[in-house]
């Protein structure tokens, strides 16, 4: 069990990181320590189609979602250039730069962004983008821990569920600050404390492994 100072020394960390990292390269994909805005797009799509295949809400109602970690806000403007009418959107990040940017640029919705690592309130499903790729420690056991431990909360909130993106590689390794994880053993590392787990490849996003967590 984590206790809170130890939760705010990672992520007091993870904030400070990202903060020099936008110094360095503006509010942009890398930024965010992404390759580009391409492979961002893509990732948005695979979530998108994980999301319209798990949802109960299909036809009259729209689907609440929680973007934890949601950085610039990307993923509200892919979702409401798209799919405006399907999603109802609320972004959440433990650094206030961002959700302060995130208000900036929607004006007009900026009350759907927070400070906080986890949702507010209930949804029906918490996404999270690459929220858990960089890693502040160079331990995997340690940085799963925090992983399965921000999971569980995101979970507890989320009616119908979380989807999650990791790297992927053969190991589990800490490589230049990136979590890389095996498909495998994570799977069964998730299924000992969640009851239905699902994983998912695809082709447009290559290094990456997608998990879909059910609640039911």
């Amino acid at each position: 069990m984590f206790n809170n100072l130890y939760l705010k020394c990672i992520n007091s960390l993870l904030v400070y990181v990202y903060k020099q990292n936008v110094k360095k390269y503006g509010f942009t994909p890398r930024g965010l320590f992404w390759n580009s805005k391409e492979s961002q797009e893509n990732r948005f799509k695979n979530l998108t189609e994980l999301l319209l295949n798990y949802t109960s809400n299909k036809v009259d109602n729209t689907t609440r979602i929680a973007d934890i970690g949601c950085g610039y806000g990307d993923l509200y403007q892919f979702l409401k250039k798209n799919f405006e009418k399907k999603f109802s959107y609320k972004g959440y990040d433990i650094n206030a730069d961002f959700v302060n940017f995130c208000k900036t640029s929607n004006r007009d919705k900026n009350e759907i962004f927070f400070v906080s690592d986890h949702p507010i309130e209930d949804c029906d499903f918490s996404v999270m983008n690459g929220t858990y790729n960089y890693a502040v420690y160079k331990s995997v056991y340690r940085w799963e821990k925090y992983l399965i431990h921000n999971l569980k909360k995101n979970f507890e909130k989320s009616k119908e569920g979380i989807i999650f993106n990791l790297q992927q590689a053969r190991s589990p390794k800490i490589v230049n600050s990136i979590f890389y994880t095996s498909r495998v053993l994570m799977e069964e590392k998730l299924k000992k404390t969640f009851n239905v787990v699902y994983s998912f490849y695809y082709n447009s996003t290559p290094n990456d492994i997608y998990f879909v967590i059910l609640n039911c």
